[in-house]
């Protein structure tokens, strides 16, 4: 359970960083762009560049007793490093959930990305939702599975990995384990791709049937990759109540991918119906459902040199976004409104408000 202090704190570091951005004098409009961008000019080469840390990796099962469920997770995290002060450093948590049929391998270009730069990323894998559903199986029956797999049940299931993941992170850092140790637990982001997008918008206060107060408060900021609004009524209710600071992420070709109606425009639903502060939108023009996993596409499609401009974008954004928002940067805030646009191509889309 969350205590009382990490809730203000976290409130704090917010309020700490909706200062910096109102008192940055930029136009808060939304954007196309209108020119072809360099993702290696400048600040954006640095942010989508591999960071100054060596990235860790340690792949464990946490045993979620109360609901006699099992959790694999990976864990990247930066090498442990002395401050000038003489202490441990302490970094900020980012937490991903994979789509669905996917497993803790999942949005590990993003991950490693991250750590590189500075955070602990927890890569979860939610069963009845992951690979399992599929592996061993032709593909009508990998198909039927999937679709069955996408309900309201592992919604549930996801959510509630959310809060454990965090309670099993306070335990192993009392318990004095690496390397949450040097987890700084008051800052905490949240992120997924595609189910996992879904599980995002619910840990972070959508309301819908079935999930209502399904929020975990000690979340302070987070990420979405190809969001959607499956549910089509009450949309302003829905997105209503996100507040904390948010990142979409989608593209031109990013549709449905299970023979559903779902289509390039429900995925920019949710940033149109949230409410404004420090909310954040990015399109990129061609990219579809696979290139925003985070993963390898080598057997999935053939890999496009328009796939890695956009990841090398998508590094870019998120990593700016994560040091506005969780390391309190206000040079990556400035970055993040006023110049990450430069980057983008005719086509892309930037909007925040």
């Amino acid at each position: 359970m969350q205590t009382p202090s990490s809730s203000s704190v976290c409130r704090y570091l917010l309020s700490v960083a909706a200062a910096g951005i109102f008192a940055i004098a930029i136009a808060n409009a939304p954007a196309m762009a209108q020119h072809v961008g360099n993702i290696d000019d400048g600040l954006a080469a640095e942010y989508s560049s591999v960071g100054p840390f060596t990235v860790e990796s340690s792949d464990a099962v946490w045993r979620d007793g109360a609901r006699g469920r099992d959790l694999p997770v990976r864990i990247l995290s930066p090498r442990a490093a002395i401050s000038s002060y003489g202490e441990a450093a302490r970094y900020p948590v980012i937490i991903f959930s994979h789509g669905l049929g996917g497993s803790r391998e999942g949005g590990a270009l993003w991950g490693q990305h991250w750590a590189s730069h500075g955070f602990i990323v927890v890569h979860l894998q939610h069963p009845g939702s992951d690979e399992a559903i599929w592996k061993n199986t032709n593909r009508a029956e990998a198909l039927g599975n999937m679709k069955r797999a996408m309900n309201l049940d592992n919604s549930r299931l996801r959510v509630a990995d959310i809060s454990f993941a965090i309670d099993e992170m306070a335990r192993l850092q009392v318990a004095q384990i690496a390397p949450f140790v040097n987890a700084d637990l008051m800052r905490i982001g949240m992120s997924g791709h595609s189910f996992g997008a879904q599980t995002t918008l619910a840990v972070v206060g959508q309301q819908w049937p079935g999930m209502a107060g399904s929020g975990d408060s000690r979340i302070c900021a987070a990420i979405a990759f190809s969001p959607n609004a499956r549910q089509k009524t009450g949309l302003d209710k829905q997105f209503g109540a996100i507040t904390l600071p948010m990142l979409s992420i989608t593209g031109t070709r990013d549709g449905g991918v299970l023979d559903e109606s779902t289509h390039y425009e429900d995925r920019l639903l949710p940033y149109e119906k949230m409410p404004p502060g420090n909310k954040y939108l990015v399109s990129f023009l061609d990219g579809d459902h696979m290139v925003f996993g985070g993963h390898m596409l080598g057997g999935r499609r053939p890999e496009t040199v328009r796939d890695r401009k956009i990841q090398a974008g998508v590094k870019a954004v998120t990593l700016a976004f994560w040091n506005a928002t969780l390391k309190q940067d206000k040079g990556a805030t400035i970055w993040l409104r006023q110049d990450f646009r430069s980057t983008l191509v005719d086509g892309d889309i930037f909007s925040y408000k």
